[in-house]
């Protein structure tokens, strides 16, 4: 399973838009977390875009941890009846 990587373009002040890369998904992951973002204010949406879809072009995504099966991750694939007790 691949992680899922999301560009994402802010514009907190009227003319100063960034652009940062998140990890969105996975197991337990109940908020977005950040792996990359601009140094600095860009002066349009669309250089903040092409300056944020070429960082995210480089990144390599690597094999995330599987989800467990079961709650909690006590079971999973490779679990035998009976094991467990």
């Amino acid at each position: 399973m691949k992680p899922a990587l999301s560009l994402v373009i802010e514009e907190p002040i009227a003319g100063h838009h960034y652009w940062m890369i998140v990890l969105t998904g996975g197991w337990l992951r109940l908020s977005p977390t950040p792996i990359d973002s601009a140094s600095g204010p860009l002066p349009s949406y669309q250089a903040a875009l092409e300056a944020g879809r070429q960082v995210l072009s480089t990144m390599h995504a690597t094999d995330d941890l599987p989800i467990p099966s079961g709650f909690g991750g006590a079971w999973d694939i490779s679990t035998m009846p009976g094991a467990l007790i």
